[in-house]
């Protein structure tokens, strides 16, 4: 009696364990449908994280479990229209979800998609906005103080012009729900309007994970946090694989003809610009960018870009994954080569272009980038060698900056020496020297005069094809009758060269040569290690002096003979 009671209990203990495994095996379906995996595991994608990597799940609705039970068509019909949507065609993608929306207003898969593309267009009617009022407010009552109820409040804040509010709220939004790559992506945004360039980059790069590499808004935002902070390497990188996959953005191609525009391939930059007016006629960027040609300036290098060699490092670890994937594309191991040039790696750069003459001996300009790798190590040598000399020099510029009098021009002014070193911006130029000065002669060329009895002055600055200071030309006529010293050295000429001598030493005198039968010509050179001046005047003209001042690592290597310099001394 007492074995077929306790044979009962352990039947009715093993009925109950089997019922409630059951049951928790039900529930925990139900939780899996409902929420979904705790986290996402990152596949590799060219610029994304890195491939394996686990991404939170957080408080992210499971969308696929409701389209799972819609018919294959509508299932299809969705899938095409996020497709749409994440490669920019945002009013086919609109039209869609709408339809979708009405057929299945339960579905926030098709609810959330709606929203976005609604977030994505250039232009909405007050139909459309209506429309994006009424789908959000579903969605904030289906999911209350979850990443999706703070990512729409955010997008409230920002409509409504608080910056600050709305990256807070997106903040709150991405850590509650990471694995939302349209959340990572508006975090993405917001941190680039911040300014903050690095955290923006990895908001970004997680993003273009989170969508498997199909999302066109993540790349061209990459490509321009790149670009705005400066690490053009790493932009040009970006813009060009994501053209191969978008190739009628007009984002990324803008950034192209920008890139173009830098190095000095205006015509490129042309053509780019009239490819993007084909398809967006209406596309007020480009149109800008095509009636300012010439006129741009690569921008500034932000905090996140670091020093050079900083850059570099960002570059190298863009490419070295991709060349590990496609170690046969030779255009990737020049362009990593490149990067570790930049980067004073130079045994790996020599591993790269080696690699390249293996395999393809006649690969374009690959003997080339080897001599520019022993070049460039003897450069960082010399560099190191006169390192104490060029912070002399340094300190120099600083000091004469520094003691200079705050009016228009005093003697240490005089003769176009302005105190901003070549290479500078334009930007620069001006910020030290006020625009209203001057005027412009011609593109990349400006001209400022004054007159100081009985000297007509005039400075002409000129700045090379991406506005950078490269020279400056400087005219003294003097206008006294007591001037014509019929081709004996007038006053003005002995009275200039004393001036420039007080400011840049000692110069040398060329005497007097004959360039033509009719021209003869006397000068004085200054030299130093960065600077080439040259004062000079013509006989039989004694009331004009010229003068060129430029960087002298311009000038050819085997240097110029005097008369070469006419040319260049009569040009403003």
């Amino acid at each position: 009696m007492a074995n077929s009671s306790s044979a009962s209990r352990a039947a009715a203990y093993l009925f109950l364990i089997v019922f409630f495994g059951a049951l928790a095996a039900y529930g925990g379906y139900k939780l899996y449908n409902k929420y979904g995996p705790s986290k996402t595991v990152v596949e590799e994608v060219p610029f994304g994280l890195d491939a394996g990597m686990s991404i939170p799940n957080g408080d992210a609705p499971n969308f696929k479990a409701d389209v799972q039970r819609l018919p294959v068509q509508a299932q299809a019909e969705l899938r095409r229209a996020g497709e749409l949507s994440r490669s920019g065609a945002s009013k086919a993608a609109y039209e869609i979800y709408d339809a979708l929306v009405l057929l299945y207003p339960n579905v926030d898969a098709a609810v959330w998609g709606e929203v976005n593309t609604l977030f994505g267009m250039d232009s909405v009617t007050e139909t459309m906005r209506d429309r994006a009022e009424i789908l959000m407010g579903r969605l904030m009552n289906r999911y209350p103080n979850t990443g999706i109820s703070f990512y729409l409040d955010s997008r409230k804040s920002l409509l409504a012009g608080n910056l600050t509010v709305a990256t807070e709220l997106a903040k709150m939004a991405s850590s509650r729900s990471p694995s939302i790559y349209e959340i990572r992506l508006w975090y993405a945004e917001l941190l680039h309007k911040n300014s903050n360039m690095r955290e923006a980059t990895n908001e970004c790069r997680a993003a273009i994970s989170l969508s498997s590499g199909d999302s066109q808004r993540a790349f061209e935002l990459l490509a321009k946090i790149y670009h705005d902070a400066g690490v053009l390497d790493s932009a040009s990188i970006v813009v060009d694989y994501a053209l191969t996959q978008f190739p009628l953005s007009s984002e990324l191609l803008l950034l192209r003809g920008y890139l173009a525009e830098y190095n000095g391939k205006f015509d490129v930059a042309e053509k780019t610009y009239q490819r993007i007016i084909a398809f967006h006629p209406d596309y007020e960027k480009a149109r800008r960018a095509m009636a300012t040609i010439g006129e741009k300036s690569a921008p500034g290098k932000e905090s996140y870009a670091g020093s050079a060699r900083d850059r570099a490092q960002v570059a190298c670890d863009i490419l070295s994954p991709l060349v590990e994937r496609y170690p046969e594309n030779l255009p990737l191991r020049e362009a990593l080569g490149i990067a570790y040039l930049k980067n004073h790696m130079f045994d790996r750069a020599r591993r790269e272009f080696n690699y390249i003459v293996k395999n393809d001996p006649e690969y374009p300009d690959i003997k080339t980038r080897l001599n520019e790798v022993e070049q460039a190590r003897q450069v960082v040598i010399e560099e190191f060698n006169n390192g104490l000399t060029a912070n002399l020099t340094r300190a120099v510029d600083s000091l004469r900056e520094s003691m200079a009098p705050e009016q228009k021009h005093d003697f240490s002014t005089k003769l176009g020496h302005y105190l901003v070193r070549y290479g500078a911006s334009s930007q620069e130029f001006f910020k030290k020297y006020s625009i209203t000065n001057f005027k412009q002669v011609r593109r990349f060329v400006w001209q400022e005069s004054f007159y100081e009895s009985p000297y007509m002055h005039t400075y002409t600055v000129v700045f090379d094809s991406l506005n950078r200071f490269r020279e400056v030309h400087v005219s003294v006529y003097d206008s006294s009758s007591t001037s014509n010293h019929l081709g004996v050295a007038p006053e003005i000429f002995t009275r200039l060269m004393k001036q420039n001598s007080r400011i840049s030493g000692i110069g040398n005198s060329t005497g007097e040569t004959v360039c033509r039968d009719d021209l003869v010509m006397d000068a004085v050179v200054w030299e130093t290690r960065d600077n080439f001046e040259i004062l000079a005047r013509i006989v039989g003209k004694p009331a004009e002096v010229r003068m060129v001042r430029l960087d002298r690592s311009t000038l050819p290597p085997s240097g110029m003979k005097l008369c070469d310099y006419l040319p260049m001394l009569m040009e403003f």
